[in-house]
């Protein structure tokens, strides 16, 4: 496949929202699924499994539905699969970020904030995720210039940028100091551009004829 073809790049093109929400019924069906897989292998770690065999049908499932043991190997067996699901969905997690996804869309889909999402699932923005090679930014404005230009590390938009007026200013590194969109990032660079331009001189009064 070639990745530069523009039927396949608009093909490919991430969409959002990627998902709807699982309908209730949906839900219960997963929960029920994922109870029964928990409640199998619950029977294959419970301590009595090997007890079993020895027991009358009637005492083995009397054991079975009320012996509290059974209930909490079960609930052990629960925790299994929420550690498999933590390892599915970090692997999930990562190739989605090397196809192009970044880290609020990350955080989204887990229901947690872009910040939440890198420290999560560190370096799952790869260098070649497509994003990693946007383009910077750059623009003038109000006699000042900025640059915005996305830091994949961070999962978003950074800007710097010299006032009319000389002044300097720049976002603050770290997570706080990192737009979702280059357009929210532009428009802080510009609210900044915008207070610091230099105003233009009054024409000085004429005297009355």
């Amino acid at each position: 496949m070639d990745d530069e073809n523009p039927y396949w790049t608009e093909l490919l093109k991430l969409r959002d929202p990627a998902w709807t929400d699982p309908a209730d019924d949906q839900q219960r069906a997963l929960t029920a699924a994922v109870l029964r897989l928990a409640y199998d292998l619950g029977g294959e770690i419970w301590s009595r499994a090997g007890e079993l065999d020895a027991m009358g049908a009637p005492t083995r499932e009397t054991v079975v539905t009320r012996s509290p043991d059974r209930a909490l190997a079960t609930l052990r067996a629960l925790r299994a699969v929420r550690e498999a699901a933590d390892a599915a969905a970090e692997d999930t997690a990562r190739k989605a970020g090397q196809l192009g996804a970044g880290y609020p869309q990350l955080g989204k889909a887990w229901d947690i904030s872009r910040q939440a999402a890198r420290l999560r699932w560190p370096g799952a923005v790869s260098a070649i995720n497509p994003a990693a090679n946007r383009e910077p930014v750059h623009f003038e404005m109000y006699g000042g210039e900025a640059r915005v230009s996305y830091h994949p590390e961070f999962g978003g938009w950074w800007w710097i940028a010299t006032a009319a007026n000389r002044k300097t200013a720049e976002a603050p590194e770290g997570d706080d100091g990192h737009a979702e969109t280059s357009e929210e990032a532009a428009a802080a660079a510009g609210a900044f551009l915008a207070a610091n331009a230099v105003p233009t001189a009054e024409p000085a009064p004429t005297g009355e004829m």
